[in-house]
């Protein structure tokens, strides 16, 4: 696996999601009626039932954003799987974290169709229920996302991995852009968690360092660096 890169701006711990610190910094921010939260509960239940319908000794996570270079959770093995029937795109407006209602960023979500390369996380079943309760606390903050137990190809086979899917019913989801627009909205997004190019540029360099070459992403940023010269 690829040394630890640096990553760009603000980074939230294990501890953050857990403690429901990232919640009160969108309360702090002024913004939370954009972010339609869901329940501590229901973030418990959803962990509770994918880690009792995962098989086998290992829990994995499947990573593809921003959990390729800040998992926030203390895992015990690493692989690279490629996922059919999602692909990575910029789906999501960010009107709080990297952008503002007026000056929107966007945020990565698995659309539907194709394929999508990324990380495998894995957990001890007997430490997953409350390792990876930082992991459904910050990934279905808002109702973004939906998750869902999919099948993940590896080289040494499938295995079923807990899996945050676009969720095309949320009042930020985006139906296509062009890829220049998209690229002026990640470029001007700004909000409490930093710059919203520091998203995209943390997860291209770690998609390049695992050998995971994008080329839509690769392009956005090369669009967005020609915008912010």
């Amino acid at each position: 696996m690829p040394k630890k890169l640096r990553v760009r701006g603000k980074i939230l711990t294990k501890r953050d999601f857990v403690s429901g610190r990232h919640i009160e910094m969108i309360r702090k921010s002024g913004l939370e009626q954009y972010a339609q939260l869901n329940t501590d509960d229901y973030k418990v239940r959803q962990k509770d039932e994918l880690i009792k319908k995962s098989p086998g000794k290992m829990i994995w996570i499947f990573g593809y954003g921003s959990l390729l270079w800040n998992p926030a959770f203390d895992y015990e093995k690493q692989d690279i799987g490629i996922l059919y029937g999602y692909h990575r795109r910029f789906c999501f407006w960010s009107k709080i974290g990297r952008g503002t209602p007026k000056k929107p960023g966007m945020m990565l979500g698995l659309d539907r169709g194709g394929s999508c390369r990324g990380i495998l996380l894995g957990v001890s079943r007997g430490r997953a229920y409350e390792e990876l309760t930082s992991v459904f606390m910050r990934e279905l903050t808002g109702v973004t996302y939906h998750s869902k137990l999919l099948r993940v190809l590896t080289t040494e086979g499938p295995v079923m991995a807990i899996t945050f899917v676009s969720n095309p019913l949320s009042p930020h989801y985006v139906e296509k852009l062009k890829l220049e627009d998209t690229a002026r909205y990640i470029a001007q997004g700004k909000g409490h968690l930093g710059p919203c190019y520091h998203y995209l540029f943390n997860t291209v360099e770690h998609l390049e360092a695992l050998g995971i070459h994008d080329p839509v992403l690769n392009k956005l940023r090369s669009l967005v660096r020609s915008i912010r010269k």
